[in-house]
């Protein structure tokens, strides 16, 4: 076991991984002892040991694997004895992945980054799917020849996966949203763009292309008539706008006059995760039918209590007739007893 105080300079420090590395037994491994490497590699190892983020440096042809503590968990279970073994057996399950990008940084010089690269990691005896961000640069001896790759990265995994799985449950809102019956939509941002709308809604404006369009383009018509204002107050308060009965005239085509149409509406704002209004979600009802419906209804109404009234009219007209005769005949009856007597 070599002593901190005993090891070399540049293998001071480091953690755990730096004690792992002074007691390895480098005297039989091809690298040889830590005191022979060369300046290049010894440098590298002490920036490797001394940093807090996760590095690893692959040195010489063969890419004999060095590392830190934070780089200790992306091989999981390969470690320890990870520790001096050749990437390609290190890394034999990616290697079709890695090992081109090693052979390009290393025939080349120049580093490469990569991002949210997929690799298919065997992790406890089984192959998953895991994501990294990581770089490759090339490490260069005094006379500027290539002596190794330093590479530092992290896994975002976790981060991928929660980012699909949020893009799943959007496409299926989106896809929930695009079936239901009511015309529904979504708008963001200050212009108020069209984000989501569904086949409901679009068939509600004639079909138009509105999507990723703010509201003041792709439906102009609705400008004057105040639906644009409401939005920007709704945005503004942050309180829900409902509209009960509303008509409003919307342009199916520029070739055809604007329809009077009659809307229930509600202007829902949706808040991010700050508290602030960052979209308004829409939900609309076509009730013109309705509005029709009501309209004759009440008419029809006025007539029937019109009609009344002159029923009614008539009906006392005739009482009172039927009141005079009778009278009439009563005088008429008397007249004639009266003559009949005399």
């Amino acid at each position: 076991m070599t002593s901190t105080a005993s090891a070399p300079a540049f293998l001071q420090g480091g953690g755990a991984m730096g004690e792992r590395i002074r007691n390895f037994d480098w005297a039989s491994h091809p690298l040889g002892e830590p005191t022979g490497w060369p300046e290049a590699l010894k440098m590298a190892m002490s920036l490797c040991l001394g940093s807090s983020f996760p590095t690893a440096i692959y040195w010489g042809p063969e890419l004999f694997t060095l590392y830190n503590d934070a780089w200790s968990p992306i091989p999981a279970d390969r470690h320890p004895a990870a520790l001096g073994r050749p990437a390609r057996e290190l890394w034999s399950d990616i290697w079709d992945v890695v090992g081109p990008q090693f052979e390009q940084v290393w025939t080349t010089g120049e580093g490469i980054a990569l991002y949210e690269q997929m690799l298919p990691m065997e992790r406890h005896g089984e192959p998953q799917e895991t994501w990294w961000n990581y770089s490759f640069t090339a490490l260069r001896h005094a006379d500027n020849n290539i002596g190794g790759i330093f590479n530092q990265g992290n896994e975002v995994t976790a981060l991928v996966l929660a980012r699909r799985r949020r893009q799943a449950e959007i496409e299926r809102w989106r896809e929930l949203f695009r079936q239901a019956p009511a015309p529904v939509a979504f708008v963001t941002g200050e212009d108020h763009v069209f984000e989501v709308a569904n086949d409901a809604y679009r068939a509600l404006v004639g079909g138009r292309d509105i999507l990723g369009r703010p509201v003041r383009e792709a439906l102009p018509e609705v400008v004057d008539q105040g639906f644009l204002s409401l939005l920007d107050q709704v945005r503004g308060s942050g309180q829900p706008y409902v509209g009960n009965s509303v008509s409003v005239k919307l342009q199916h085509s520029p070739e055809e006059p604007a329809e009077d149409r009659v809307l229930d509406f509600v202007y829902q704002p949706v808040r991010n995760a700050t508290g602030a209004v960052d979209g308004i979600f829409v939900l609309a009802t076509d009730v013109t039918e309705r509005a029709k419906a009501e309209a004759a209804l009440r008419l029809t109404n006025w007539q029937l209590s019109e009609e009344r009234a002159r029923l009614a009219s008539t009906v006392e007209a005739e009482r009172r007739a039927r009141e005079a005769l009778r009278k009439m005949a009563d005088s008429m009856e008397a007249y004639m007893r009266s003559q009949r007597e005399a």
